[in-house]
């Protein structure tokens, strides 16, 4: 599976929908193939200079983060799929954060 990493550098996310189980076809939760925690989406609102996207995002855990807050996505990758006739991008980050906390690390 190829995947691209994504430069977040001078890109606002904030939480559009709150973090949800990421279920299967049948309704059981979706875990990490190598380390088995569950993965949760997130609906993130992506703006930059070029306008304003929505981003589903998954992450192994559910991120501590609430509608409205603004947040920056760690590792974040975009993982072209194609399924028949269907193609799209997937995103998947190793964890959500609240944008304040890098800022604290900075200091």
């Amino acid at each position: 599976m190829a995947t691209i990493k994504v430069d977040i550098t001078g890109t606002r996310y904030t939480v559009g929908a709150a973090p949800r189980p990421k279920n299967d076809m049948d309704g059981r939760q979706r875990t990490d193939r190598q380390t088995g925690t569950p993965l949760f989406t997130t609906q993130l609102v992506k703006v930059d200079a070029e306008g304003a996207e929505i981003l589903t995002i998954t992450t192994p855990g559910a991120p501590q983060v609430e509608q409205g807050a603004e947040v920056r996505p760690v590792g974040l990758i975009a993982i072209p799929w194609q399924q028949g006739q269907r193609a799209g991008v997937a995103f998947k980050a190793d964890r959500i954060e609240p944008a304040h906390a890098q800022a604290s690390k900075a200091s």
